[in-house]
């Protein structure tokens, strides 16, 4: 039997958050920056009303009328959206569309490891870009100094996962402005909700128009609590979407997503609660760490990269067994950090509890 092509066995799966020892508690999950509210009460209406009526159809292939509702929403074109079974899919298929063996994209360091996954698996070469300083922050001089003749994409996490930094306006606008039109700029902004307490960032909508080489990779499984669900979407120009949508799958979204994304944009007040209860609690986890002694990276999204030299794998076990669950950065080759997000005030009042006796 034919085997696999080489750079298959250059991927390591993917592990899940939720993936814990056996003797830990599972009490609270710190570990998967999932919206610790769940979804919108408008989302389980439109789940119940799904499964009290027919599940034998096929869903709407195109998804009309939730990219409708996000084109309303977001004041994006509708003809410029395509949505997929997370944006996770949409990263795949970009990749698949427009990268050939032997391309080169870039990666920055310690990003998303779905973007590894994704350039493997049609045997282009990833190229990971340095990030800087204690805070491992990315620089528009980095990236350029990792392109070359060979560079066809670049994947930036925007902000970021694990490292939960960007680039603001000024320096993406740089770097858009910069870099050759041949090479696709792909702006996974699945935490942009976050961001709204950030008067520098931009979630990149606004560049597409005149440089169809930008784009933007949007969630619904995190402010919105869909992550269950697997729903997202893409924004780009008309040359993108019609060829992404030439190996899209025919029904990529089902009927019970669809129907949960436009309820989920329906109340919108729900993702405002969440998102400033996540703002509050993350920067009382931040106080809580600073007043420990205790290292971190901050972020703006509903996480944060906290770092115990020497320590990380004690403490989350420790953790473990007290019915708290976070993730360790093993994957990522950070071995001295733990990212930790945002939960309940049980959760976070159980976690700075745990902190306290930790650090004694």
């Amino acid at each position: 039997m034919k085997s696999p092509h080489a750079s298959i066995y250059q991927i390591s799966p993917y592990v899940a958050g939720n993936v814990v020892p056996a003797d830990f508690v599972f009490r609270h999950n710190l570990a998967s920056n999932e919206n610790p509210f769940g979804a919108s009460p408008a989302v389980h209406n439109a789940i119940t009303a799904y499964v009290k009526s027919s599940t034998h159809t096929y869903p709407d292939g195109n998804a009309i009328k939730l990219r409708h509702k996000i084109s309303e929403t977001f004041n994006v074109p509708f003809q410029n959206i395509v949505c997929g079974c997370g944006s996770e899919e949409l990263l795949h298929l970009l990749a698949r569309t427009y990268l050939s063996p032997a391309d080169e994209v870039l990666i920055p360091r310690y990003g998303f490891s779905v973007y590894n996954i994704a350039v493997l698996s049609v045997s282009a070469v990833p190229v990971f870009i340095e990030r800087e300083g204690e805070h491992k922050t990315l620089s528009v001089s980095s990236i350029l100094s990792a392109v070359t003749p060979k560079t066809r994409m670049i994947y930036l996490d925007h902000p970021g996962n694990p490292i939960g930094n960007f680039l603001d306006y000024e320096a993406l606008t740089t770097l858009i402005q910069t870099l050759p039109s041949s090479i696709m700029i792909v702006l996974d902004a699945a935490y942009a909700e976050y961001m709204n307490v950030s008067e520098s960032y931009t979630a990149g909508h606004e560049f597409i128009e005149i440089h169809p080489n930008v784009v933007v990779a949007r969630s619904f499984s995190k402010a919105y609590g869909l992550a269950g669900i697997r729903l997202g979407w893409m924004h780009a120009a008309d040359t993108v979407i019609d060829a992404v949508n030439r190996i899209r799958a025919p029904f990529n979204t089902s009927t019970l997503a669809q129907h949960a994304g436009i309820s989920a944009l329906n109340d919108l007040e729900f993702v405002d609660k969440t998102v400033a209860h996540t703002h509050e609690w993350r920067q009382k986890l931040n106080m809580v760490l600073h007043t420990s002694n205790i290292s971190f990276i901050p972020c703006c999204t509903n996480f944060t990269l906290v770092c115990f030299p020497d320590r990380a794998t004690e403490f989350y076990h420790s953790l473990g067994r007290n019915g708290i669950i976070v993730r360790p950065m093993t994957m990522y080759k950070l071995t001295d950090y733990l990212r930790i997000s945002v939960g309940t005030e049980e959760a976070m009042t159980a976690l700075f509890e745990q902190i306290h006796v930790f650090k004694k």
